[in-house]
C-alpha cells in the first residue's frame, strides 16, 4: 500500500495526453508506459537498499552526501526549492485548470494560466494559516483520486465492446517524425508520473525480514501500479483514439463522457479535479518546509525560517514557494510539456544520483549491514542510472528553455554553495 499510494498521484489524471501528443499509435502509447513501470521497478529495487542502508537518514539527499559530498547534496536541496517542487507545482495547477475549463469559460480570469496561478496563490493563503487548513483539504485526495481511476478502469472493460469507434477528431497534435523522437518527447510525463517508489526508503529499517519483503512489496505494489497505468490509458485510448487522447486537456472528463454521458462525466471530472488540487495542496505544504528548513541550517535567506506568531507556520517559507511557482507558470507560459520537462530535468538528475550512490557506497562502506541487498545489482541500478540519463536528454529534447533554465539555477547553487561555505 505504500508503494502503490506512494505512486498513484494525479499526473495520470493529464499527464496521458502528453505522451499520446508525441506518438503515432495507441500501441506505442501503452508501450512508454511499460517501460516506465520497469524503470520504476529497477528504481525501487535500488533505493531500497539504500533505505535498509541508511534507515533514518531522510532520503536521497544523505545518500548523496555520503557518497558524493556536501554539494551535490546541498544542490539537491536547492534544486528542489527552485525547480523540482515549486515545477510540479505549477505544473499540476495547469492540469487543474484544463478541468476547470469542462466546467466554465476560463476567458474572464485569464485562461488556464489565469486559474492556475489563482489556485496557487488560494492554496498559499490555506497553508499560511496553518497546518490544519492545508490537512483538512489534504484529506479529501486519496479516496477521490482512488474512486475516479477505479471507475474508469473498470467502466473502460465492461464498457469495451460497446463503445463503437472514437470520435474523429479535426486537428489532433502531430507526432514525432520519428519514434526515437516520440518515445524519448513521451518518456518525460511518464517519468513525472512514475515517481514516489521511493517512500518505501523511510520505513526499509522497520520491516521484518527485509531482504524478502522489500522486494516482495516492492513487486506486488509497482505491478498494481503498472496494472492501473496501463488499464487507465487502455480505457483512455478506447474512448478517445489517439487522437483525441492528445487533444484532450480533461482525459478523464472526456472519457467518462464517452463512457457515461454528461453526469457520469462530471463525477468523474470532479473527482480529478478534487485529487489534483490536493496534490497542488499537499506539494506547498510539504516543500514549504525543505525552504523553512534552509533557511534555519543558513543556507536561505534568514526571513524564511521565522514561524508565525499566530498560525504556527513557516509564512514566508509558503509565500516564497508559492511566488517562485507562480513565476515558473508565467516563464513556461503553462505549457504543460515545458514545465514537466522543468521538473523532470532537475528530479531526475538528483534520483540518478542517487542510485549511483549505492556503488559508492559499497565501496566506501564494504562491511556496513546491509538487511536488503539491491537485486540484480550491479545491472539494475546501472540500469536505472542510464534510465535517469535518458530522462534528463529527452527534457532536453523535449524543452530546450526550461532545461537550459534548470541548469542556470544549477549553476547559481553552486555559487551560492560557495558563498555559504565561505560566510560559515
Amino acid at each position: 500500500m505504500l508503494v502503490v499510494g506512494g505512486i498513484i498521484g494525479s499526473g495520470i489524471f493529464f499527464t496521458p495526453s502528453e505522451t499520446a501528443k508525441e506518438l503515432p499509435t495507441a500501441g506505442w502509447v501503452l508501450l512508454v508506459w511499460a517501460l516506465g513501470g520497469v524503470v520504476a521497478f529497477a528504481g525501487a529495487l535500488t533505493y531500497a537498499e539504500l533505505g535498509a542502508l541508511m534507515p533514518d537518514a531522510g532520503g536521497a539527499y544523505v545518500y548523496i552526501r555520503e557518497a558524493f559530498g556536501a554539494l551535490p547534496a546541498f544542490l539537491y536541496g536547492w534544486m528542489s526549492l527552485l525547480l523540482i517542487a515549486s515545477g510540479a507545482i505549477a505544473a499540476v495547477a495547469v492540469g487543474f485548470a484544463g478541468y476547470v475549463a469542462h466546467f466554465v469559460s476560463l476567458a474572464p480570469v485569464g485562461g488556464e494560466l489565469g486559474v492556475a496561478g489563482i489556485t496557487i496563490a488560494a492554496l498559499a493563503v490555506v497553508n499560511y494559516l496553518g497546518v490544519k487548513p492545508g490537512a483538512v483539504v489534504q484529506n479529501v485526495m486519496t479516496v477521490a483520486k482512488i474512486i475516479a481511476l477505479g471507475i474508469l478502469i473498470l467502466g473502460g472493460a465492461i464498457l469495451w465492446g460497446r463503445l463503437g469507434s472514437p470520435p474523429p477528431v479535426a486537428h489532433p497534435p502531430v507526432p514525432r517524425a520519428t519514434i526515437v523522437a516520440g518515445l524519448g518527447a513521451a518518456f518525460v510525463p511518464v517519468l513525472f508520473t512514475i515517481g514516489g517508489w521511493q517512500q518505501m526508503n523511510m520505513v526499509a529499517g522497520e520491516i521484518r525480514d527485509p531482504g524478502r519483503n522489500i522486494p516482495r512489496a516492492l513487486a506486488i505494489g509497482i505491478a498494481i501500479v503498472v496494472v492501473c497505468y496501463l488499464g487507465a490509458n487502455a480505457a483512455y485510448l478506447r474512448a478517445l483514439g489517439r487522437d483525441g487522447l492528445a487533444a484532450s486537456t480533461a482525459v478523464a472528463a472526456d472519457t467518462a463522457t464517452r463512457m457515461f454521458g454528461a453526469s457520469g462525466a462530471t463525477f468523474i471530472a470532479l473527482a480529478a479535479m478534487v485529487s489534483i488540487f490536493g496534490f497542488v495542496n499537499v506539494t506547498i505544504l510539504a516543500n514549504s518546509r525543505i525552504v523553512y528548513a534552509m533557511a534555519r541550517d543558513g543556507l536561505f535567506i534568514d526571513a524564511a525560517a521565522r514561524v508565525h506568531p499566530r498560525f504556527g507556520s513557516p509564512h514566508v517559507a509558503i509565500i516564497v514557494m508559492a511566488v517562485w511557482s507562480i513565476a515558473l507558470l508565467v516563464l513556461s507560459g503553462g505549457n504543460l510539456g515545458t514545465l514537466l520537462s522543468g521538473v523532470v530535468f532537475a528530479d531526475w538528475i538528483f534520483f540518478g544520483l542517487g542510485a549511483a550512490s549505492v556503488f559508492a557506497l559499497r565501496r566506501s562502506m564494504p562491511n556496513a549491514t546491509r538487511p536488503y541487498r539491491a537485486l540484480g545489482y550491479p545491472v539494475v541500478p546501472a540500469f536505472f542510472v542510464l534510465a535517469a540519463i535518458a530522462g534528463i536528454v529527452s527534457s532536453f529534447y523535449k524543452s530546450l528553455r526550461m532545461s537550459l533554465l534548470g541548469t542556470a539555477i544549477l549553476a547559481v547553487g553552486v555559487v551560492v554553495f560557495l558563498v555559504v561555505r565561505r560566510r560559515k
